[in-house]
């Protein structure tokens, strides 16, 4: 007698196959996603890409040239892509955040996010009246950048602090 004679084994069987594959969680992350890798991504942004950013906000940010804030709303996209991709393959392999802690990397996201909101506003042709009303964007964009520079530098002094004790 063959167990699967009946459609009523075949149905039985095929619920249990479908039951068993939903219950897997596991994700696939490319083959190049590695703590080294992700490790990597950090140190480039919090280092080559925060002087860069620093350098474009503070000394030559100028709303009339549209192609520099789109070249910068790009980088921190681009960024923030790589590294949350780190972050969920971090997570997903028990390994931690790809910030210092859940909450700071958390708070760093949604920092890249509105100086890039904030920069798009601007490319959009939005008007930051400042007091004597002429249009000037600048100090908010400071702002914003100054935001992020703040929760990166906490990233980086705690990671000083973990090498300094190891």
């Amino acid at each position: 007698m063959d167990f699967f004679s009946s459609p009523f084994q075949r149905l039985l069987c095929l619920l249990c196959l479908m039951l068993a594959g939903g219950l897997s969680h596991a994700k696939s992350h490319p083959s190049y996603l590695t703590p080294k890798y992700c490790r990597s991504v950090v140190e480039q942004f919090v280092n080559s890409g925060m002087r860069s950013l620093d350098t474009y906000v503070n000394e030559n940010f100028d709303p009339r040239y549209r192609g520099g804030i789109r070249n910068t709303i790009n980088f921190l996209e681009q960024r923030e892509s790589w590294l949350s991709e780190c972050n969920d393959y971090l997570l997903d392999t028990s390994q931690g955040s790809i910030f210092h802690s859940e909450q700071l990397t958390q708070d760093i996201f949604s920092a890249m996010n509105q100086l890039a909101t904030e920069l798009q506003h601007v490319r959009e042709g939005v008007e930051y009246p400042d007091g004597a009303g002429n249009d000037n964007p600048a100090p908010f964009i400071k702002r914003r950048y100054q935001t992020l520079a703040e929760l990166v530098d906490q990233h980086h002094t705690h990671m000083l602090m973990q090498k300094q004790f190891q």
